[in-house]
This record gives C-alpha cells, sequence and structure tokens, in this order.
C-alpha cells in the first residue's frame, strides 16, 4: 500500500470514536512495545 490517510469522520459519526493520541507518540510506543516484547 502506497499511500493510505486516516479518514475518521465515519467513526466520530457513527460510535463517537475520537483519536487522542497523536500518530508520533502512538509509533513510539508501538515501536517500544515491540522491541520489549521480541528482545530487538
Amino acid at each position: 500500500m502506497p499511500d493510505t490517510e486516516a479518514d475518521v469522520p465515519d467513526l466520530i459519526a457513527n460510535v463517537d470514536y475520537r483519536p487522542v493520541v497523536p500518530v508520533e507518540e502512538g509509533v513510539a510506543k508501538f515501536v517500544a512495545w515491540y522491541r520489549e516484547y521480541y528482545r530487538v
């Protein structure tokens, strides 16, 4: 998948989902978890 964009208006309208973690923070947390979990 060369390009992707997060488009959440339908989620907000249908289930009141509102992301609260910035992408940069979420990615950093995922990388930290992955490295710890797989001992990389």
